[in-house]
């Protein structure tokens, strides 16, 4: 069970890193099947440099993805995550819908650390304006670790209380942002605060809402940052399509 303290934090800022929701046991057989999946050796970095064909690659940030349903990786979906995530959305049924796959996001390293600009999640790529900003496609994003991070070593950048920001400006021309693609080219056009770089450790789970602003960064230390979010083939989940065949797990 969460603290009030956390949950008042995630209504509040807009997000929260938990941990304890997946046992270290658990975590580490996780990051064991990761690796094996990608391929790869975790004391090898010659052996990074080979792709899987299977896998899909995002250059700049040298980033790979691989999608599975592993029952080793699927068991990081532990009873106490289910808990947390009906907690912070205050709906119990919530606990019932379970996640069937997964989408690894891996970022290796590379020599330039970089931060991309703040943006907001559920927007349809190729410039579709179809999403409405309200409800959205999503109330809740979750995102799991399997490494530990330092600084500068791939971690999430965050910033506190921008969902509210960003949901003022939405609410000030209901109109004019009916859809999450015209909102979200305005965000730049706010002050955000300042940023926080988060150092997730192996086993922690980062939880934030609709209309939370976010950015990947770059990895510059000596190890990837190995990290991964759920997937599902539900109906409900079909408002965020990840691919062909996947739908981003929605809760």
């Amino acid at each position: 069970m969460l603290k009030i303290s956390q949950i008042e934090q995630y209504h509040q800022e807009g997000y929260l890193l938990a941990s304890g929701l997946i046992p270290d046991m658990t975590s580490k057989k996780a990051e064991e099947t990761l690796w094996s999946l990608l391929n790869m050796l975790p004391d090898q970095p010659q052996s990074w440099k080979t792709i899987p064909a299977y896998a899909k690659i995002e250059p700049h940030r040298n980033l790979i993805d691989i999608t599975t349903a592993v029952p080793d990786l699927m068991a990081c979906c532990t009873p106490e995550f289910m808990q947390t995530t009906a907690q912070l959305l205050n709906e119990p049924s919530i606990e019932t819908h379970r996640p069937n796959g997964i989408n690894t996001i891996n970022v290796f390293p590379t020599a330039e650390w970089s931060c991309g600009r703040a943006h907001i999640d559920g927007i349809e790529l190729g410039g579709k304006t179809h999403r409405r900003t309200f409800p959205g496609p999503l109330r809740m994003v979750v995102l799991s670790f399997l490494s530990d991070t330092e600084s500068k070593g791939g971690g999430t950048m965050v910033w506190p209380k921008s969902h509210q920001r960003i949901r003022a400006l939405a609410e000030s021309n209901i109109q004019k942002y009916e859809y999450l693609l015209d909102l979200h080219n305005e965000v730049h056009s706010l002050d955000l605060g300042q940023p926080i770089e988060l150092m997730p450790k192996r086993g922690d789970v980062l939880f934030f809402q609709h209309l939370f602003a976010h950015a990947g960064t770059a990895n510059i230390c000596q190890t990837p940052r190995l990290a991964f979010r759920y997937l599902c083939t539900c109906r409900a989940c079909e408002k965020w399509k990840h691919s062909l065949d996947w739908n981003l797990w929605t809760p």
